[in-house]
């Protein structure tokens, strides 16, 4: 089980992400953008890390989505290999067109590239009782709820649906936003909202601090319509271990435990070997 993480000029968490994928049992290796991109096929799964990819010139993810490094890893998504990308990686798959990879566009699901851009990944907006109270960059600690039923998604296969997932964020442009009518109806309706931010309760307070960057309906991931490929703004390879929690949480101490990020490269493990 060999998985790839991708790393971009301006990548900065290819290591701690390299070290979730192997510490639960899969090989892996940090594969560069400069790579001859066929050798991609030799790759069960892939993890595009956080960072700031080409200093986020133009906007997030924008130039690294025009490498034919991505051309090529379109192509594995459409053999359904999982793909989980994470913060600037989910800027960089929104980019592409791999999220949220509606199929009546080309996209996963078939071998051909998706073309549309149907969502943004915009600069962050605090909004509490009706007023901006904040923009720009912020990194704290995030609730998160499942919403995808189990099995839905790839990054989220072996996590129940209404969990609870406490991990960090650190972005400035998170915000997702979608001109497309009717899409974010779609993705509620098919499953493809796989986490939301959330009060410690579960509870969705749709305005800052609980809405970390004003997403539109405190979306804080989504998936594609076949499940494979997940795109998520809080990072899980930042929580992967205990020791690695906020002071104020009691499993901080517990150093022998996991951290709740772990479950996101358990679940990607579990889907190659169901679906293998």
């Amino acid at each position: 089980m060999k998985i790839a993480v991708l790393q971009f000029p301006g990548t900065n968490c290819e290591f701690e992400t390299l070290v979730a994928v192997k510490a639960v049992g899969m090989d892996g290796e940090i594969f560069r953008w400069n790579r001859p991109a066929g050798e991609l096929s030799g790759f069960d799964g892939f993890v595009i890390p956080g960072g700031f990819s080409y200093q986020d010139r133009l906007r997030a993810g924008v130039i690294a989505s025009k490498e034919p490094v991505m051309s090529a890893l379109k192509e594995e998504a459409g053999k359904g290999k999982p793909i989980i990308g994470i913060c600037n990686g989910f800027q960089i798959l929104v980019e592409t067109g791999l999220l949220p990879g509606s199929a009546n566009h080309n996209g996963v699901g078939s071998e051909k590239s998706c073309g549309n851009v149907e969502m943004a990944l915009a600069q962050n907006v605090m909004i509490s009782q009706g007023k901006i109270v904040r923009r720009g960059y912020y990194c704290d600690w995030v609730n998160l709820r499942h919403e995808a039923p189990s099995k839905r998604c790839s990054g989220s296969f072996a996590i129940e649906r209404g969990a609870l997932l406490k991990i960090p964020i650190a972005h400035g442009e998170g915000n997702l936003v979608t001109t497309t009518p009717g899409l974010i109806k779609k993705l509620n309706d098919e499953g493809q909202v796989v986490f939301r931010y959330c009060d410690k309760n579960g509870r969705i307070i749709n305005e800052f601090p609980f809405n970390v960057n004003g997403s539109t309906e405190s979306i804080a991931a989504i998936c594609n319509e076949q499940g494979n490929v997940l795109g998520m703004m809080p990072h899980p390879e930042r929580a992967f271990f205990a020791w690695q929690l906020p002071a104020f949480d009691p499993r901080k101490q517990r150093t022998d435990e996991p951290g709740p990020g772990r479950r996101v490269f358990e679940s990607m493990k579990r889907y190659i070997e169901v679906n293998a």
